[in-house]
């Protein structure tokens, strides 16, 4: 039996209280927090990955742009001299800027018409090599004929020409390369292979080749900054967007979360006033000290109330009041109704 002053009553109710109070926040603030920082996490991690991939495929791109343009040029260009190899060259006047070519080992490289109009031949090379100088002094596109065995000194390769021409082969048909020039400049550089026709031979059969031998090639070079300033400026929003919705989804997982916090609380008080009732029942379904005359019924602070008392106190109960068979015989039996 309690010592009189004693609760025991509010000694388990702060036993269970306390145990939920101990158990409940760290799960929920734990839970929560794991939640939303694995939320958060993966959504970084996926829309890293999708920027990382937008980036590259508006890089690739631009490369593929580039790459369009300068095959076209080197298209034109082959389609040209192959028109002036059919026709064994074309003759045009001799001018300041066009000299006859010394390199040209023909007899007939220079004819005089009967009006004295002297003209010179010229072949597809030489017609390449001032194609590039007109290119090059329009300032956006630049075009070389090279070779590893040039008959013009002029048409030596540079560097990135000598590599290009050890890369050649039967599969490898082009090479192409994005570089920065002396100037700062990013330019574009492209380049494929000449192969040996049968046009060919009038002009390079005494240098030892054959049909279908590679003889060296032709490389375009175009300014890129334009384009690659297009990127930069698409690649810049494509940031500002992405940094964007990273910032308002997290915002509102945030948002999300903290509301999910306080719902949580909201049922975690909830769980804690139903613990609190059971307590209540199950102290009322054990030991109770009462009278065994009067049946009255000793509470916490040692005060002896009447059962109906304690019992509507500490519970839902309600009562009402009737006789049992032997207290009505035992009070009212000699009364005739």
């Amino acid at each position: 039996m309690p010592k009189q002053g004693t609760d025991p009553l509010s000694t388990l109710e702060v036993k269970g209280l306390t145990k939920t109070m101990t158990l409940h926040p760290k799960t929920k603030h734990s839970s929560i927090l794991r939640f939303s920082l694995m939320i958060g996490v993966g959504w970084t991690i996926i829309l890293s990955g999708l920027f990382v991939w937008g980036v590259r495929q508006e890089i690739k791109q631009t490369n593929d742009v580039l790459t369009h343009q300068a095959r076209s040029f080197f298209q034109l260009i082959v389609t040209a001299r192959a028109w002036n190899a059919i026709h064994e060259g074309v003759y045009v006047p001799v001018t300041e800027t066009t000299q006859p070519n010394p390199y040209l080992d023909d007899p007939n490289r220079d004819l005089m018409t009967d009006k004295d109009l002297a003209l010179t031949k010229i072949n597809p090379a030489y017609m390449t090599k001032q194609i590039g100088e007109i290119a090059s002094e329009k300032g956006d596109v630049g075009f070389h004929i090279t070779s590893n065995k040039p008959i013009n000194p002029e048409n030596a390769p540079d560097p990135w020409e000598v590599t290009a021409l050890n890369l050649f082969s039967s599969q490898y048909q082009e090479h192409h390369e994005l570089i920065e020039s002396g100037t700062g400049k990013k330019m574009f550089r492209y380049m494929a292979p000449l192969w040996v026709e049968q046009e060919c031979l009038q002009c390079h059969a005494k240098q030892g080749y054959k049909e279908g031998d590679m003889r060296g090639g032709v490389s375009v070079s175009i300014k890129a900054d334009p384009i690659i300033d297009s990127q930069n400026i698409t690649i810049f929003v494509m940031t500002l967007a992405y940094m964007g919705i990273w910032v308002l989804v997290l915002l509102g997982l945030t948002l999300g979360m903290t509301r999910l916090g306080k719902e949580r609380e909201r049922i975690d008080e909830i769980v804690i006033q139903l613990q609190k009732a059971i307590f209540e029942v199950k102290t009322l379904s054990g030991l109770l000290p009462i009278c065994s005359s009067c049946k009255k019924i000793r509470d916490d602070k040692g005060y002896w109330n009447q059962i109906e008392s304690y019992i509507s106190k500490h519970s839902e109960a309600g009562f009402t009041h009737s006789l049992c068979p032997d207290c009505e015989e035992r009070f009212y039996s000699d009364q005739e109704w």
